[in-house]
């Protein structure tokens, strides 16, 4: 028969075990977290939803790892062990409780990922460090081995899921209805509209090995994004703000609720080294008059540039930090055109979304930034504001930007997204024109429809395809 004094460190090593066990499959799952996507869920649920209530999961392995160290922190104190004995499971638990308020705190703001992540690394070492401390007691060794070699295997397998390797995965990714995360207060949805999202972040070892398990892994890289990862993605989030605000406006000036995306000027995204206007205008201005000529637009500019000579001075209107204000910018000739006078600075279309009031937005966990679905939730809000709704009762899905007057643009993952969406069973697949074949790579079993405009989309479906 075993006294109680040695079951009790068994029943904490159980946990420290199921610890390591959890964090391991979690680790797994969350780098395959696109394979249960089409899983039907009650309620209508979409698997994107659920991860935002799953993405707690990431509190077990600390969870555990506390409740051992208590535990063994609980046993020592009434077995009267020296205090020193109990700094190890004393830090063990403080630490992994203070990893399972890091994961909380990921549903805040989701930016926290990676405190969340050092939290839980942490706690696993700690939670190590105290498994060791316990063995070498308990057996009278200097050399805790079972410890030792257990790190060694976790050590080896976190190397092989997370080592990396200087490239950046595109993955298939999720589905998810657009009308469920984005709603008009005043409009019901009437069809079914899915948007899809593509998984890329930084490759480890493991995924080489996933990519001949599972199909269209995607490979490039990471100098490739031309730009740091942080920087990449503060650059998506904002994308995706943009996107909502465009197709918002897009649907509402369809549905007769405002002026759709108006042009504001042009704005200046970089001001060259070599610019003679240097110091006068600032990347971030908009520039909406030359001369006392209104400009809303690129072509504008370059019509009114038209009319000053190389080399001469232009006064100019500027939007800066939302204060209008009066510039004089010196010009020089520009290299392909001598008769032609520029500035020497990089500019876009500064657009103004009008943005129909009462539209909230969800925001999910996993979909973190970019433009793609702006296409798809301009359909969705057209299809909750117009009687009998859009879709003709199919099952639509689709991808692309959406720009000035409805223009669907371009997008990536397009492979990967054909493929997403194939297994949700959707009736057709929009995707913007000139991309259609590398979407029949991802489903060649699809009905895919190339389109330029959403009103190729709503003629499509209206003439019931």
């Amino acid at each position: 028969m075993r006294s109680r004094g040695k079951a009790r460190p068994g029943r904490a090593e159980r946990l420290h075990a199921a610890g390591m066990a959890a964090a391991l499959v979690l680790c797994v799952l969350g780098q395959l977290v696109w394979l249960p996507d089409p899983l039907p869920l009650p309620g209508g649920m979409r698997w994107i939803e659920a991860l935002d209530a799953l993405v707690y999961a990431l509190a077990l392995p600390p969870a555990l790892w506390a409740a051992a160290a208590a535990f063994r922190l609980a046993e020592g104190l009434a077995d009267g062990v020296h205090a020193r004995a109990l700094i190890p499971p004393a830090a063990a638990a403080v630490l992994g409780s203070a990893a399972c308020a890091a994961v909380f705190l990921i549903s805040l703001e989701p930016a926290r990922m990676f405190t969340a992540l050092g939290a839980l690394g942490l706690s696993w070492l700690a939670a190590l460090t105290d498994l060791a401390c316990a063995e070498r007691r308990r057996r009278g060794r200097r050399v805790p081995a079972r410890t030792l070699r257990a790190f060694g295997v976790m050590l080896a397998l976190l190397a092989l899921l997370f080592w990396p390797t200087g490239e950046i995965v595109t993955t298939p990714g999720l589905t998810f209805d657009v009308s469920r995360y984005a709603r008009a207060a005043d409009g019901e949805p009437k069809g079914r509209i899915d948007g899809v999202l593509v998984i890329g972040r930084p490759a480890f070892l493991a995924d080489r090995l996933y990519a001949k398990l599972f199909p269209h892994y995607e490979f490039e890289p990471i100098e490739g994004l031309g730009m740091p990862l942080a920087e990449y993605d503060e650059l998506v989030r904002s994308l995706k703000l943009d996107a909502e605000a465009a197709g918002a406006a897009i649907a509402g000036e369809r549905a007769g609720r405002g002026e759709g995306i108006r042009m504001r000027g042009a704005r200046i995204t970089a001001v060259l080294k070599d610019s003679p206007a240097a110091g006068a205008l600032h990347a971030g201005d908009i520039i909406t008059a030359v001369n006392g000529r209104a400009v809303q637009s690129i072509a504008e500019l370059t019509e009114a540039m038209r009319q000053i000579a190389p080399g001469e001075p232009a006064g100019l209107t500027v939007l800066r930090g939302g204060t209008e204000t009066v510039v004089t910018a010196a010009t020089r000739p520009a290299e392909d055109e001598p008769e032609r006078a520029v500035f020497g600075i990089i500019v876009e279309n500064a657009l103004d979304p009008d943005v129909p009031d009462g539209i909230a937005y969800r925001r999910y966990f996993m979909h973190e930034g970019g433009p793609s679905h702006g296409a798809m939730l301009a359909l969705a809000l057209l299809d909750q504001w117009t009687p009998g709704g859009v879709t003709g009762g199919l099952h639509v899905a689709g991808t692309g930007t959406i720009g000035p007057g409805g223009v669907i643009g371009p997008v990536g993952g397009v492979r990967q997204k054909a493929y997403a969406v194939s297994r949700t069973g959707a009736d057709v697949f929009f995707v913007p024109a000139g991309q259609e074949e590398e979407a029949r790579r991802g489903a060649p079993d699809l009905t895919i429809v190339p389109v330029e405009t959403l009103d190729d989309v709503l003629n499509w479906l209206k003439s019931g395809g």
